[in-house]
């Protein structure tokens, strides 16, 4: 993880040129409760960082839910960049690292890049889906396992009045070689409904899970929150 370190956070300073347009940048933070299974309660934390311009955008994100016996860890990375001709299209990548012990992932380490669709910009919210390539590279107990898959996204957020709801949908397809006839293809989602109590002050409770292609959707194997957010605009200018 720490050789990553210094390219999320070079690349999320030195993403545009300062001159010609200044950015908006802008953190959140979150603290609360977790649970799974209806009795495992944790705690859960989460940290964002965001940066962008009329055609740029690049945030660093942290997911921290924490248990007793267990742990799910996620820090993305992700930028993008929309074409300047076509500027409902957008290029992507993604850098991810990850730890989700509930499904006996130690550590993996995730790259995705591809090609995005901005379907929908308003003040009210905004809609988008992606398409691309993905790389997993898996390190447990001294062995290693790359895995390529063809992913696609989807995201809807919406404001209405002092709500805010989110909805973020992933699908990863195995396209390299089965190993021990495993497959890794998955479906990642999460949830939310956000409400506005103060500025910068928001009750979040949502809804994240894992979930492999061949198993459906189970509510009692989700990891459910609620949380207190706090986020505020920086005065920064690179």
């Amino acid at each position: 993880m720490k050789r990553f370190l210094p390219v999320i956070f070079f690349t999320l300073i030195f993403a545009h040129e300062p001159k010609t347009e200044l950015p908006d940048w802008k953190n959140y933070y979150r603290l609360g409760t977790v649970n799974v299974q209806f009795n495992n309660l944790g705690i859960a934390s989460y940290a964002r960082l965001k940066r962008t311009t009329s055609h740029t955008f690049q945030d660093i994100r942290f997911y921290g839910h924490f248990f007793e016996k267990d742990q799910e860890i996620r820090i993305r990375q992700k930028t993008s960049r929309r074409y300047m001709s076509f500027d409902k299209f957008y290029s992507y990548t993604t850098l991810i690292y990850e730890k989700n012990t509930f499904i006996d992932v130690d550590l993996r380490y995730h790259y995705n890049q591809g090609l995005g669709w901005l379907i929908q910009n308003k003040e009210s919210g905004n809609m988008t889906t992606e398409i691309g390539f993905a790389f997993d590279n898996s390190d447990y107990l001294n062995t290693e396992q790359k895995t390529s898959y063809a992913r696609g996204g989807f995201t809807v957020d919406q404001k209405i009045g002092t709500f805010e709801t989110k909805i973020e949908f992933e699908y990863f397809q195995q396209i390299s070689e089965k190993n021990e006839n495993t497959d890794l293809s998955r479906f990642q989602i999460l949830g939310e409904i956000q409400y506005s109590f103060k500025k910068g002050m928001s009750l979040v409770c949502g809804l994240t899970q894992d979930i492999p292609k061949e198993k459906p959707f189970n509510f009692e194997t989700a990891s459910v929150f609620i949380t207190i957010a706090l986020n505020r605009p920086l005065n920064w200018t690179f």
